[in-house]
């Protein structure tokens, strides 16, 4: 008897020792992405991963989950959302089934270049969108910026150098209104391929051509069954890092900062190592001497279609013409500066 009685004041000092411990000690975030083993987003995060542990003295540490292992990638943003995940890498097309106007980025012949994408994605003209994924969805960026990639158009046997080239022509691409609207805009046909299919559909000549950031065009060696690469750079490709709001404001501020400064740091990072492998894989593929790559098509004119079309009116229905209107104003102050 003695010695339990001696033992509860030890039971309930600890009791009240564990309680007192700050609300993020040895707290453990779950990360939930799409991308592959000996992809370089995946390694990044898990470099991030690690950056946030070291620095927070494992107070602070994050289990990641690659591969789909817990969804696909826009199942991952509803559980983000949820609490399911703490933390999802999606695209800023998969972000936009909770916030349309997260899209607008994605819109093809927007941008000049990636600077001026980047500091659209970051400034005032974006900001209701992210605004609005907080207050409705409660997902917060850890990073607006994930580069990805440009989108570039390839092809069996002809040479695409201006919209008029592409008529007639059956193009893979993803079945989503963007990408239906702009193929049909240049006069080609949109047609559904599984992503699985698409190398034997253009082998087989089921599809003229096809699209995808030039790492996708390397890695999935779609340039083996096709005469031409235009550089079309019709589409950005760019990705987030979200968090669940209110894990996040669960954390302490010094925790915060990490991930905040963390992210920051590895999305600078992703975007000097995946713009110098893109040069790489191109000079790789020229090298090899069975494909033409072309590096100067006809932007404007392709630009121009769209507007004939009145492709964007369509594609702003889904944002909200007045968001898309801004977005376009603040490209056109940025251009005149």
């Amino acid at each position: 008897m003695a010695i339990r009685f001696t033992a509860l004041p030890v039971l309930a000092a600890a009791a009240a020792f564990a309680f007192a411990q700050p609300a993020d000690a040895q707290t453990e975030l779950r990360f939930g992405h799409a991308n592959g083993e000996g992809e370089i987003a995946a390694q990044l995060f898990e470099d991030f991963a690690a950056s946030v542990e070291e620095r927070t003295d494992g107070e602070l540490t994050i289990r990641i989950f690659p591969n789909e292992q817990l969804g696909t990638e826009n199942e991952l943003v509803q559980q983000a959302k949820a609490g399911g995940v703490d933390i999802s890498a999606p695209s800023m097309p998969s972000a936009s089934l909770l916030v349309p106007q997260l899209e607008m980025p994605s819109a093809p012949f927007l941008w000049d270049s990636w600077e001026e994408a980047h500091a659209m994605i970051l400034g005032d003209a974006m900001q209701p969108a992210f605004d609005e994924l907080a207050e409705d969805h409660g997902l917060i960026p850890l990073t607006k910026v994930w580069y990805w990639g440009w989108r570039n158009f390839t092809f069996s046997d002809t040479e695409v150098r201006e919209p008029a080239d592409m008529a007639g022509l059956n193009v893979r691409v993803p079945e989503q209104a963007v990408w239906v609207a702009m193929v049909e805009s240049f006069g080609a046909s949109p047609t559904p391929v599984s992503f699985a299919d698409v190398y034997s559909a253009l082998q087989q000549g089921v599809v003229d051509g096809q699209e995808n950031p030039i790492p996708t065009i390397y890695n999935r060696r779609f340039y083996e069954v096709q005469d031409y690469i235009v550089m079309s750079r019709h589409m950005l490709q760019n990705n987030m890092i979200v968090m669940n709001k209110a894990r996040f404001d669960s954390l302490s501020n010094e925790h915060q900062r990490v991930l905040l400064e963390e992210a920051a740091k590895y999305s600078a990072m992703n975007t000097a190592i995946q713009q110098r492998l893109e040069q790489e894989m191109l000079d790789e593929i020229e090298a090899e001497g069975g494909t033409t790559i072309i590096t100067d098509p006809d932007r404007g004119a392709f630009a121009q279609a769209l507007n004939d079309a009145d492709a964007y009116t369509t594609m702003a229905e889904r944002w909200g013409q007045e968001n898309f209107q801004r977005l376009r104003d603040a490209i056109e102050e940025l251009r005149s500066r």
